[in-house]
């Protein structure tokens, strides 16, 4: 997975790795290289897990819904990019960038981890969008459900046939090369139209960020017109406009890490690609943009905790149920945070109880093969 320089420098060899660029990691970089990547690997598998696992449960019967299945969709993606490229990444960091297994068994590897990243990427981008589409009718439209549960699973399912579909090529091209007594997991080199095939995913990045900031921006102008001055709203008014806002912070949030995890990592991606920059294509801007890129994946379920109080309900019940401890008192009935607009049978408001209630990520740069 070297990453190949296509510059003014080396015209003469554009199959140059980035090991002709830079030095090896001294064995303290290596071992804190690692270490971050265990780190991240153990929180991304349990984050993701647990999000799952509440979901499957469903203990308080208020996990299934459309967010909720866009949300641990979007878990399954985080968990697959985890554990199909983290270990290979920290297998790569200790084998100072080459590759390790050979023959079928190895070409079938570098095939698979170049397919998982890219697929876990663009599954997580449309996910975005399909949460943005459906929050925007709710908000416009809170008393027509466009968007069932049904219909959900179905948009879910397209999502990662599509982005298989498009992300096919690289099982199909993935090789790998031997230069200088080394193995290189490779695609780009054997995939000669791949400049098309990387254009049309940039413009599937930054044309979903476009709708998506465009989509939210109305949804938080509706919301906030909504405050009229001197116009004293009902309960369950204020319940649903305290709700929406908090939404409103929380996919602000969630889309914001996103795009500030890869972003580096795009942008190496196309200054290595096309014009090489000694600052953004060293081994420490890779190091760091290849790590945030990966990071996203565990600070989703951080996110999903923080502003869905379901999934809080849910991580706390399992707790106790593997440390074998009772869950003592009354448990409230808790309204589905996760919603920008929420319908309104979808409220369930609290009742009277004697129990106190708590408040509620050269041309192989970045680790990507293509």
């Amino acid at each position: 997975m070297g990453f190949e320089y296509t510059n003014a420098k080396n015209l003469t060899n554009i199959s140059s790795s980035a090991n002709d660029f830079e030095a090896e990691d001294s064995i303290l970089e290596t071992g804190l290289k690692t270490a971050s990547y265990s780190c991240l690997f153990l929180v991304s598998v349990l984050g993701n897990c647990l999000v799952i696992l509440a979901y499957k449960l469903n203990s308080n019967g208020k996990l299934r819904t459309v967010s909720n299945n866009f949300i641990v969709s979007m878990a399954a993606a985080d968990l697959l990019i985890t554990v199909g490229s983290v270990p290979e990444r920290m297998t790569r960091i200790l084998a100072n960038d080459t590759w390790l297994l050979p023959g079928t068994l190895g070409i079938a590897v570098c095939k698979a981890v170049n397919f998982i990243e890219k697929l876990s990427m663009n599954v997580s981008v449309l996910h975005l969008v399909s949460i943005a589409v459906d929050r925007f009718l709710v908000v416009f439209f809170p008393r027509r459900k466009f968007i069932t549960k049904t219909l959900s699973h179905r948009i879910i399912l397209s999502i990662w046939l599509i982005s298989s579909g498009y992300c096919l090529p690289i099982l199909i091209y993935g090789k790998i090369l031997e230069e200088n007594g080394k193995m290189y997991c490779k695609v780009r080199k054997f995939f000669s139209n791949w400049k098309i095939w990387f254009i049309f995913f940039l413009i599937i990045l930054f044309g979903t960020f476009l709708l998506i900031v465009i989509i939210y921006s109305a949804i938080a102008v509706k919301l906030w017109r909504k405050k009229t001055p001197g116009v004293r709203l009902s309960f369950r008014s204020r319940r649903t406009e305290k709700l929406n806002i908090r939404i409103v912070k929380m996919v602000a949030m969630i889309v914001t890490v996103f795009y500030v995890c890869f972003l580096p990592y795009w942008i190496g991606w196309v200054f290595c690609s096309y014009h090489f920059n000694e600052v953004i294509c060293s081994s420490r801007y890779i190091f760091i943009a290849i790590f945030l890129s990966y990071s996203n994946s565990s600070l989703n379920p951080i996110i999903y905790t923080i502003f869905n109080e379901n999934f809080r309900f849910a991580f706390r019940l399992l707790w106790r149920k593997l440390f074998c401890v009772k869950a003592n008192g009354g448990l409230r009935e808790h309204a589905d945070v996760f919603v920008v607009g929420l319908h309104l049978e979808q409220i369930t408001f609290p009742t009277e109880s004697k129990t106190k209630v708590t408040k509620s990520r050269s041309l192989d740069f970045l680790g990507t093969k293509l």
